[in-house]
């Protein structure tokens, strides 16, 4: 049997990105074109996501005929919105910070946790659902990411489809460069632009290229008078280096795995 063919009740992280997008469309096929009942596609949005990224999510739903349910976190609670409401200026992830009383950091990554992974489930969970499987973008080429990774509570077992299937970059690729629309941002800078899980090299290459992209971990940073990492320069003063005397750093290409970019 095809990894896709899910059993319901099942959910479909989607994260806005090109893999889970691939991901959705497989499921999609294998079901005929049309999900069947106890099955929901999922997209936490936690008001940082690239713009051309919210515009992915709903061109994929409206493309394909799929009710795709936009989520956010909200004071501990899940508020549903739409594309037109959702979002765009960090209000979910100020209202985790203002909560928790801290910055999320490489060693404390309360922002994906929260924003993404237990707000689905809980969402699940407000439907009556008391277990189900929920499908995630790795890919083939992921294979420790793949082999790691888990549902966040008991009542859910997380699945890696495509990872199953064999799947690759290269697959991707190839899919989409069929379609008749496609996620418009480059890879490297990927949804969450200013991630502070990136190397200092890349976020030198965001400040050079996107800088409107840092501003609000900028101006987080000198509100709460925290940093979101304390081995390396401020947001700001990395805005203020490359401004005055460039990238110090080349992009080596890293960024530390994470749930955002499935």
């Amino acid at each position: 049997m095809s990894s896709y063919r899910l059993e319901p009740p099942f959910s479909i992280s989607f994260s806005g990105g090109e893999s889970s997008g691939f991901m959705l469309h497989q499921i999609l096929d294998e079901f005929g074109g049309s999900l069947p009942a106890g099955a929901v596609v999922l997209f936490a949005n936690t008001g940082l996501e690239h713009e051309k990224t919210l515009e992915f999510v709903r061109n994929a739903g409206d493309a394909w005929g799929v009710s795709v349910r936009w989520l956010e976190y909200d004071a501990g609670e899940v508020k549903e919105t739409t594309f037109e409401d959702a979002s765009r200026a960090g209000e979910p992830f100020e209202s985790l910070i203002s909560e928790r009383g801290y910055l999320p950091t490489p060693v404390a990554r309360i922002c994906t946790v929260n924003l993404k992974v237990r707000l689905m489930a809980k969402y699940l969970k407000g439907l009556g659902w008391t277990e189900w499987e929920a499908a995630v973008g790795l890919r083939a080429d992921e294979p420790h990411r793949a082999a790691r990774i888990k549902g966040d509570c008991a009542a859910e077992t997380t699945v890696c489809p495509m990872a199953e299937a064999g799947h690759t970059l290269e697959d991707v690729e190839a899919f989409w460069s069929d379609q008749a629309f496609r996620l418009e941002i480059p890879r490297w800078l990927g949804n969450c632009q200013g991630c502070f899980l990136k190397s200092r090299g890349r976020i030198e290459l965001v400040a050079e290229q996107y800088p409107e992209a840092l501003e609000w971990w900028d101006q987080t940073e000198q509100a709460t008078g925290k940093r979101f990492r304390i081995d390396r320069p401020s947001y700001g003063n990395i805005l203020q280096q490359v401004s005055i005397q460039g990238r110090l750093f080349e992009d080596d290409g890293t960024s530390a795995p994470c749930r955002c970019s499935e």
